[in-house]
């Protein structure tokens, strides 16, 4: 059993998919977390399903991309709970609005999944390793994907973004070791959120996958489980949550600088 209690949370992209599932196994350990998310109505419902559980939560409308927002955040986490022990920077977009209806990127798609995927990490970051440096303490996990691993014929934003936050993970870890601050990555596989719904829309529209013609978006989805996965089986939001519950507890302090995938067999390395 991870006791994560008396630790503080913050969570960006907090408000739905991995997201959520991040937030309800750190508060099922213990911890006090602040669910940010630049849409504050759903940050709002998550923190209140979480808060109804007895949970210490809050809430704050957050954009990665914006490092006023970012500081605001910050300073808002601070003023609540005095500290913050733990930092997972989820928040992930895949392209602009849209991105699912254009086979080939637009210059709007790469600088969404840039600003948000990798420029969000290290903004957030920024904002938050000083008060950990201060404290010699901390633990930062990056939430990235098991697209990071290969390029692909589709998506080639999300991919690349992915594969930088890979890199920064790296980076980030040899900066903060000096001062005790575990940073590591997940790369989530495969799990039925809106992102992966718009996803399959795009794959079959773009004809990357011409057996899933005539599915739904759900029918596509499990016949990518079956055929991609060895274990047979879909990953969930609680999965995710988990693994980063196990890397920020004390069972991992000499867990840092790296990637673990989270896809039931499909990539190993």
């Amino acid at each position: 059993m991870i006791d994560l209690t008396g630790r503080v949370a913050v969570v960006t992209g907090a408000a739905g998919g991995i997201g959520t599932g991040i937030c309800s196994v750190l508060v099922g350990q213990g911890a006090a977390v602040v669910v940010a998310d630049a849409d504050d109505s759903a940050a709002a419902s998550a923190a209140g399903d979480l808060a109804s559980t007895g949970a210490e939560v809050a809430h704050i409308v957050a954009d990665v991309t914006d490092r006023r927002s970012v500081e605001i955040m910050v300073a808002y986490a601070l003023k609540r709970f005095g500290q913050i022990d733990v930092l997972v920077n989820n928040a992930g977009v895949v392209g602009a609005s849209g991105w699912w209806e254009r086979q080939v990127p637009s210059v709007h798609d790469w600088d969404a999944a840039l600003s948000v995927n990798l420029r969000g990490t290290v903004t957030v970051s920024d904002v938050v390793v000083p008060h950990m440096i201060d404290r010699r303490s901390g633990k930062i996990v990056n939430i990235a994907s098991v697209a990071a691993r290969r390029g692909g014929k589709d998506m080639p934003q999300y991919y690349a973004s992915k594969a930088a936050v890979l890199s920064l993970t790296q980076s980030l870890s040899t900066r903060l070791a000096p001062y005790a601050i575990n940073v590591n990555a997940i790369c989530p596989g495969l799990l039925w959120t809106p992102m992966w719904e718009a996803i399959a829309k795009a794959r079959i529209r773009g004809d990357y996958e011409p057996e899933w013609e005539g599915l739904s978006g759900r029918e596509a989805f499990d016949k990518a489980v079956k055929s991609w996965i060895p274990l047979g089986r879909e990953q969930t939001p609680e999965d995710v949550g988990k693994l980063a519950a196990f890397l920020v507890s004390d069972d991992a302090a000499n867990i840092t600088g790296q990637a673990v995938n989270l896809d039931g067999g499909r990539y190993m390395n």
